[in-house]
């Protein structure tokens, strides 16, 4: 088996169908699929056993959110490779032929890779889009989860040696946590196609907390990086990036929520005090337009 596509859901059965589909219909067979219910209260399972497909595997487990949820998967996974794939995110045809190529045109095999990806909104006009070819620089990171989950492709053996951090006041930044980890120590290759389907939808997990919420998350998120990361806690110029990129990213999205624009304008103001150059970001200017 060449990749395990591992899915953790969670009372998301229709939009569910959609992202299975997506990876079902690939041009590339040498795969399976792992969907872990995270204690879904609707009908997943039904619609699970519908599709009957042999290369699905479904798991129904406790809540304990998704870090646990991965990890479940990554546990079970067949795969050499292993791709966490959303419950809301969608491949294109082409991602598990496109991917598999890349890996075998080398003369070694990358452990750990990134794939670029589309965000789309909910009529379909094109709303972001991100990709990169080469090696991916650690220090972009520090700044910001460029990433998204759905669109890191890992070795196995690689990830069992990390695994999601399963503390709960780190869900919303546990993927960007994991990458900051990993790159410490493996190279991180690019793949230079447009992979993954994002759908900015109104139910997104990022937006669906509360200014207070965020606040929480935002500050143990911090003060983790800030006494874990070596790279981060020996650099003062990468400590100055990491604290305007948490701290913007704290302005967005309490400005996207639109119900608290003056803690959104604390942030701001937090992440201009740490590195002026948040002037010149696409971030900043996404916190202006979401407050006027």
């Amino acid at each position: 088996m060449f990749f395990s596509i591992i899915v953790p859901t969670y009372n998301r059965a229709l939009i569910l169908l959609e992202t299975l589909d997506s990876v079902i219909s690939q041009t590339f067979n040498d795969f399976e699929i792992i969907i872990v219910d995270d204690g879904s209260t609707d009908n997943t399972a039904d619609n699970i056993a519908e599709l009957k497909s042999e290369r699905i595997s479904y798991f129904y487990k406790k809540n304990e959110e998704r870090s646990v949820a991965r990890n479940y998967g990554a546990d079970r996974a067949k795969g050499e490779f292993l791709i966490f794939l959303d419950s809301d995110d969608k491949m294109t045809k082409n991602c598990l032929s496109s991917i598999y190529q890349f890996i075998r045109e080398k003369n070694f095999v990358p452990e750990f890779i990134f794939s670029g990806y589309v965000i789309l909104n909910t009529d379909n006009s094109p709303h972001y889009e991100y990709g990169l070819s080469g090696l991916f620089k650690p220090d972009k990171l520090f700044y910001g989860n460029y990433l998204g989950c759905s669109s890191i492709i890992i070795k196995k053996e690689l990830f069992k040696k990390y695994y999601f951090n399963t503390d709960k006041n780190i869900i919303l930044f546990e993927d960007w946590e994991l990458w900051l980890r990993i790159i410490n120590d493996k190279d991180l290759y690019c793949f230079p196609g447009m992979s993954i389907i994002m759908i900015n939808h109104e139910n997104r997990s990022v937006l669906n907390n509360s200014a207070a919420q965020i606040n929480e998350k935002i500050l143990h998120f911090k003060n983790h990086i800030l006494k874990t990361s070596t790279a981060i806690q020996h650099s003062f110029a990468h400590r100055r990036v990491f604290l305007m990129g948490i701290y913007s990213y704290a302005a967005l999205h309490t400005a996207m929520t639109k119900n608290n624009p003056g803690i959104a304008i604390k942030y701001l103001l937090l992440s201009f005090l740490n590195n002026p150059l948040i002037i010149f970001k696409r971030r900043f200017y996404g916190v202006i337009k979401n407050l006027i």
